[in-house]
């Protein structure tokens, strides 16, 4: 029988309705992150513009994006924890003020240096943000609500990741790749004077005495080694070279050490571990990161594809890939329907990996001449299935956790997801080059074409439409294709089938109903 307590919580939970003040809240993150996510996709067609102005090696363009990705993945557990000392407000304009540095610098960059140094900064600032803008939701949107309101600020993310190479590839083809950067700057105007204007949202009572130094250099520390020993294994040095060993080492070592640490600290730990405290409430944050990892291994080599294989311009690929970007925001609010009216996150969940684990399994049957149709489809229903489980799994990790970790779980949930897209770039690379130098041993021709393939289409397209050598190399890409996509496929059903694993927990009424 429900208390007193639980009853009014009930009642205002019903009656809640944002204020003006909320809403300009929701709008100011669901703009950011909208900027910030496309910042993240627009280099996926205009880098190869970057490489040829600039005079860098395509090992060098590999870190042009990377080292944004990584520099995202660290700065998050960091800005969530700190937020709660300083306020969310607060660490939300320096987060912003980091990204719109790192985007000047960028934009007047001449050089390999100065552009990674940008790049990071944008980074750091960029992880901030995202990370931040779910807390935040926790703080302001009761729990009944937020599969709804949530629908904003994820379908808003998800927007930019998915027009970002059509915009990209727009302004490769008609004007300087200087724009890709240029774009983010009204946004950060905007950002900057609605900060200003947000009221400062309620945050736990935190003293930077408390704060876990030790679990956050720590853990900052290993994850960076992690995440660069993976970036550049089978990209810049060999996989059993010293220079990837050690570091990967360095950082698994460092994260067990870490772990085991958090473990002992009683008083506001830096991770925080008992969110994983059985299998049902630990599937969704591994299915957050899977879904990270094919997400963004897929927003890299479906536009590869097209480019490569089909032979599209940047401006036709950013095209080709609208209708997952449609899908995908139409997928999260109608996850988000479901789950306010049903009142069970299960459902969007096993459905939308049922629905990506299909749409990737058929990208294995496209080839030089799959149909326009057929890859329409297969892309809408991928949107679907990745936007009903974006919105869906965010929502479980935080019924799942108490009422004062639900800005915990968010953020966490945001993290893992923001690195499985991190591993996604060295699990893509490596499953793809090593499947196409396969095939270019077997037709004799030089492996080095894998290593290089991003470079190598310009090459491509100079020779001559049906000669032999033309013939046999892009065998080799749609070999390198089959791969990944292979790997991506398995991926997926590995995420189907720990989704079964998380199930919104029944009450016994529910249970003594449904036996009878």
């Amino acid at each position: 029988m429900p208390t007193t307590k639980s009853r009014v919580n009930k009642a205002t939970s019903a009656e809640w309705k944002p204020s003006a003040a909320q809403y300009l809240v929701m709008a100011t993150l669901s703009s950011l992150s909208l900027m910030v996510s496309l910042d993240a996709s627009i280099l996926v067609t205009s880098l190869h513009a970057i490489i040829v102005d600039l005079r860098i090696d395509t090992t060098q363009g590999f870190w042009i994006a990377t080292s944004y990705l990584l520099a995202n993945t660290i700065s998050m557990p960091s800005a969530a924890a700190l937020s709660d000392i300083f306020g969310r407000r607060n660490c939300l304009f320096v987060s912003l003020t980091f990204f719109s540095a790192g985007s000047v610098v960028c934009s007047v960059a001449q050089g390999i240096a100065v552009m990674l140094v940008g790049r990071c900064l944008q980074g750091i600032g960029g992880g901030g943000i995202i990370i931040l803008s779910l807390v935040i939701f926790t703080d302001i949107v009761p729990l009944d609500f937020r599969p709804k309101w949530y629908a904003m600020i994820l379908g808003a993310w998800a927007l930019g990741n998915c027009t970002g190479p059509t915009i990209g590839g727009a302004i490769a083809q008609y004007t300087t790749w200087r724009w890709v950067f240029y774009l983010v700057f009204p946004f950060c105007g905007v950002g900057f004077v609605m900060i200003l204007l947000m009221p400062q949202t309620p945050i736990p009572e935190s003293r930077l005495g408390n704060f876990d130094w030790l679990g956050c250099v720590s853990f900052t520390a290993s994850i960076t080694s992690f995440l660069i020993a993976i970036s550049w294994g089978g990209v810049q040095y060999s996989w059993t070279s010293a220079p990837t060993l050690a570091p990967l080492v360095a950082g698994v070592c460092g994260l067990a050490a870490t772990l085991f640490l958090e473990t002992r600290v009683k008083t506001s730990p830096f991770l925080h571990l008992r969110l994983f405290r059985s299998v049902r409430t630990t599937a969704p944050y591994v299915c957050g990161l899977l879904q990270g990892l094919l997400l963004y291994g897929q927003l890299y080599y479906i536009p590869f594809y097209f480019q490569s294989v089909k032979g599209f311009t940047a401006l036709e690929t950013g095209k080709a890939i609208i209708p997952v970007a449609v899908a995908l925001v139409v997928g999260s609010v109608m996850s988000g329907i479901v789950i306010t009216r049903l009142s069970h996150f299960g459902y969007p969940i096993w459905g939308g990996w049922g629905l990506t684990t299909l749409a990737t399994g058929l990208t294995l049957l496209w080839d030089r001449d799959t149909h326009q149709v057929v890859w329409v489809v297969t892309l809408l229903l991928l949107g679907l299935g990745h936007g009903a489980v974006l919105n869906a799994q965010n929502i479980a990790t935080q019924q799942m956790a108490g009422g004062p970790e639900h800005g915990t779980a968010a953020a966490m949930y945001g993290f893992l997801r923001q690195f499985g897209m991190a591993l996604g770039v060295a699990a893509g690379t490596a499953a793809f080059q090593n499947v196409m130098a396969l095939k270019l041993d077997w037709q004799g021709l030089s492996q080095e074409i894998a290593i290089h393939s991003e470079s190598y289409v310009a090459e491509l397209s100079q020779l001559p439409d049906g000669s032999d050598t033309k013939a046999q190399i892009l065998q080799a890409y749609l070999y390198g294709f089959r791969g990944v996509f292979g790997f991506f496929t398995a991926v997926s059903g590995v995420a189907l089938l720990v989704s079964l694993l998380a199930k919104p927990k029944e009450s016994r009424g529910r249970r003594r109903l449904n036996t009878r």
